[in-house]
């Protein structure tokens, strides 16, 4: 079948010239950045889902097929051609040069930060905690209870309080995952970055537990959640 559809496509011209929808093609391959990788080149007819590659030194190729047909030219590392001749003027043939140019692919910008280590851990361990977000900290509930009852009460108050708790999760969650990659690289455990997430939710570490415990000790405790983890 792949065979009858190559032959379709690639039929002699003396065939197609004799029907009015006929299309004859030459023409030659030429890179933008003066590269010569035709071996790499293929035109598609996309029509019968066959394809030719260029021949020889210079890119050289012939298309023979219908003007309805639309060939792509698709080079390794390099943005696809499009061409197709049906709302052309009709002629008995056309020449064509078909530039291919390179892909350019535009990244955002990424900064590359080292893994910390364990002391910064440690260090970031000891820092955890809700920060106290009430106006008046240092005022004597007993002899202002109405500033006490606006600080319990006061939507803003709540508000700035939420935020401080959503942060302080946040620094623990982090401090978290940069304790897991050095486990994971020291072998520790076996446990993949895409369940990080998921095992930190398992362990359910509070600032206390981390703030009152050893550093061997969590270590232990870890390894111990990831036994009972991995088992799921």
């Amino acid at each position: 079948m792949h065979r009858l559809l190559f032959l379709l496509l690639f039929f002699p011209y003396s065939v197609f010239s004799q029907a009015p929808d006929g299309l004859h093609v030459t023409g030659r391959i030429v890179f933008s950045d003066g590269s010569t990788g035709f071996r790499y080149v293929k035109i598609y007819n996309q029509r019968t889902g066959t394809f030719i590659s260029p021949s020889g030194s210079f890119g050289l190729f012939e298309l023979v097929g219908y003007r309805t047909d639309t060939f792509i030219a698709v080079g390794q590392n390099y943005s696809p051609v499009t061409f197709c001749y049906k709302d052309s003027v009709k002629h008995a043939r056309y020449d064509l040069t078909v530039t291919l140019r390179r892909l350019q692919i535009d990244l955002e910008q990424i900064t590359v930060t080292p893994d910390k280590t364990f002391d910064q851990i440690q260090e970031e361990i000891d820092n955890l905690g809700v920060e106290n977000t009430d106006t008046y900290q240092n005022y004597n509930s007993m002899q202002s209870p109405i500033t006490a009852l606006w600080e319990l009460f006061s939507k803003t108050e709540k508000a700035k309080r939420t935020v401080a708790v959503l942060m302080n999760n946040d620094e623990r969650r982090n401090m978290q995952r940069e304790l897991l990659k050095l486990c994971i690289k020291s072998n520790m455990i076996d446990l993949s970055f895409s369940n990080m997430d998921a095992f930190i939710d398992f362990c359910g570490y509070t600032d206390e537990y981390l703030q009152h415990c050893t550093f061997y000790e969590l270590l232990s405790n870890i390894k111990t959640h990831y036994n009972y983890f991995a088992r799921q």
